[in-house]
């Protein structure tokens, strides 16, 4: 999984424009929702999968939590430390496959997956959500956005099965899986679901769609 990823991303968050509008972003509602549920239980480790720019990383850190961010191209991790230490911030970035996490179990209270572990086939998301529900302690919390089956690029592009779309016109040969609601809550059944919505947005006259979710962790083993 790791290599076409790796060259897609790679390419992306080179692109100075991209990098910017994800960097300047506000954190999701949910992640600042995760933060208040963490802090009012005294809970600090949190784990930031496909950190990007930053996004998040910036904003639990800035909180207080002591974070890990991951993420599997290197420019965006270059920028990410930049940014932390700009901010007089601190965070341990780690190069890594999302399907791979180099962590002990049970060893985070939160984490955060936005718009980034759906860029897999269904049994790799599967087994990745798997992976997030092994890493958090019992009763952890895990935010997760991923697009929906109503997002404007569903169903353009290769169909390599059902849900799973690849197209070369979009990002550099990453793959992209929409959830129908039903799908969604049959591969979170590791957790208690605690809310859930459909939000959407325009953007050059097309409707992007994606499920928001907020998770509590039920693995005890």
């Amino acid at each position: 999984m790791t290599e076409p990823l790796t060259v897609g991303w790679e390419r992306l968050w080179r692109d100075e424009e991209i990098a910017k509008r994800w960097a300047e972003m506000p954190p999701l509602p949910e992640v600042v929702k995760m933060a208040d549920m963490l802090e009012a239980e005294g809970r600090k480790r949190v784990l930031d999968i496909g950190c990007g720019m930053g996004r998040h990383t910036l904003y639990l850190a800035a909180r207080g939590f002591e974070v890990t961010a991951t993420d599997n191209a290197p420019s965006a991790l270059s920028v990410c430390k930049k940014q932390l230490a700009e901010a007089g911030l601190q965070a341990e970035l780690v190069e890594c496959d999302m399907a791979e996490l180099p962590f002990p179990e049970k060893h985070f209270d939160g984490v955060v997956a936005s718009q980034v572990i759906h860029h897999a086939d269904r049994a790799a998301l599967q087994r990745i959500i798997r992976e997030i529900s092994q890493r958090l302690a019992p009763g952890g919390v895990f935010v997760w956005k991923t697009p929906t089956t109503r997002h404007c690029n569903c169903g353009h592009g290769r169909e390599v099965e059902p849900g799973t779309w690849v197209n070369p016109e979009q990002e550099d040969g990453i793959p992209h899986h929409y959830c129908t609601e039903e799908e969604a809550r049959e591969l979170l059944n590791p957790f208690d679901i605690k809310s859930m919505c459909e939000s959407e947005y325009e953007k050059d006259g097309r409707i992007r769609c994606h499920w928001r979710i907020i998770a509590r962790n039920k693995n005890t083993v």
